[in-house]
């Protein structure tokens, strides 16, 4: 491992640029936005009652996971850029457990998202089913971070710290990597759960996506809402379609954009392991904070989409930031407008025994990123690898 000022200098401005400045103020702006709506979804009695409850949470999770990007990439890329060597030492001791807890943020907001998009898949596959009980999304949430964290702690790949002595500049002497993992079983666990909810995802939001386009279904679901109810609602019920519609369209896309070059990434890593380190180490490092960028790109566009395509959720996140309080008749009509839109008098009547936590549900907006995404940093040296792999996706 050599000291290069000049090209380590070099590369110092580049990724200074590129994950610092513009994914460190992204990253921000995630923070911000993703904290607004988790605050609406989970506060919020009938968002929390409804299919919003796993979205609350994915939002929560991707808040963490952008304060994570901040501390474990932007912040030892800016020390070393402005020769801060007080905040270098205090990421140098705490970047294990930054990338650790990382991971686990990460893991969990995958899982819920795919919590949420199988509860939108029976919800649009099976018309008289109206979302999991109340308590039983408690229970599934619990399961899946539990689940998480055990994942990752059975897959997670040792963090050292390298130091040269031969470096004579402070920031060239110390630097975190993560050890090449030479167990083939490891390796494939890990890669499984890279691939597994990409792939997951991907069907089951495609799928939400091509019942929704089904012409006989809803033909008859118009049919029906319009004989209960009038044609202005039906009109209302379909202009709600379609932003659910685009809104998978929107959310998926950021998906796939955010997580396919981690995924390139991982899977050369996987089968031809040093390959990239060896032979393009310059290449590889901006790829690697490139896909850093997209996934902190990925989470920041969550918030848009919902706010761009339900009009509900952008009149009530508009108001919880100016502190604006609706009026009571206009926050208990828009409540029994939602109850009749969602759960109309003829699924009442098909579901007279079920729970009424469920009766309090308000538009669903069915849309699950991915994201995931994956928080990298890179390291030169011969036999460590990017700190990478904390997006599964």
């Amino acid at each position: 491992m050599r000291c290069d000022d000049t090209t380590d200098h070099s590369l110092l401005v580049t990724r200074f640029t590129l994950v610092a400045a513009c994914g460190g103020a992204i990253a921000l702006f995630g923070v911000i936005a993703n904290a607004a709506l988790a605050k609406l979804f989970v506060s919020k009695s009938n968002y929390r009652h409804s299919p919003f409850f796993f979205l609350g949470f994915v939002a929560i999770f991707d808040t963490l996971l952008d304060i994570t990007y901040i501390l474990l990439l932007a912040l030892p890329i800016a020390s070393e850029y402005f020769r801060w060597p007080e905040i270098y030492s205090f990421w140098i001791h705490n970047a294990r457990s930054f990338y650790i807890i990382g991971q686990i943020f990460k893991i969990s907001s995958v899982f819920c998202l795919i919590a949420a998009s199988f509860e939108r898949y029976l919800m649009t596959k099976h018309w008289t089913f109206t979302g999991f009980e109340y308590r039983s999304r408690w229970i599934l949430l619990v399961c899946v971070i539990f689940f998480a964290i055990f994942v990752k702690l059975f897959t997670a790949m040792e963090i050292v710290i390298i130091t040269r002595p031969e470096c004579d500049v402070y920031f060239q002497r110390y630097a975190v990597g993560q050890l090449n993992n030479r167990s083939w079983l490891s390796g494939f666990l890990n890669m499984l759960t890279i691939c597994i909810p990409f792939v997951t995802l991907i069907f089951l939001n495609g799928g939400i996506v091509w019942m929704l386009r089904q012409q006989n279904i809803q033909q008859l679901r118009s049919l029906i809402t319009e004989l209960t109810m009038g044609h202005d609602v039906m009109k209302i019920r379909r202009r709600n379609l379609r932003c659910a519609t685009n809104t998978l369209i929107v959310i998926i896309t950021a998906y796939l954009i955010s997580n396919l070059l981690n995924l390139f990434l991982s899977l050369v890593e996987y089968l031809k392991p040093g390959l990239l380190q060896h032979q393009y180490p310059y290449a590889y490092r901006l790829s690697a904070d490139l896909a850093s960028l997209f996934t902190v790109v990925g989470n920041a566009l969550r918030c848009p989409a919902h706010v761009c395509s339900n009009k509900d959720i952008r009149i009530q996140l508009f108001d919880s930031i100016i502190h604006r309080k609706p009026k009571p008749q206009e926050k208990n009509s828009m409540r029994r407008q939602s109850e009749k839109l969602d759960n109309p008098a003829w699924i009442s009547v098909l579901l007279i025994n079920h729970d009424d936590d469920k009766s309090s549900g308000t538009n669903e907006t069915s849309a699950c990123i991915r994201k995931n995404n994956g928080l990298q940093a890179v390291f030169e040296r011969d036999n460590i690898r990017r700190l990478s792999n904390i997006g599964i996706c």
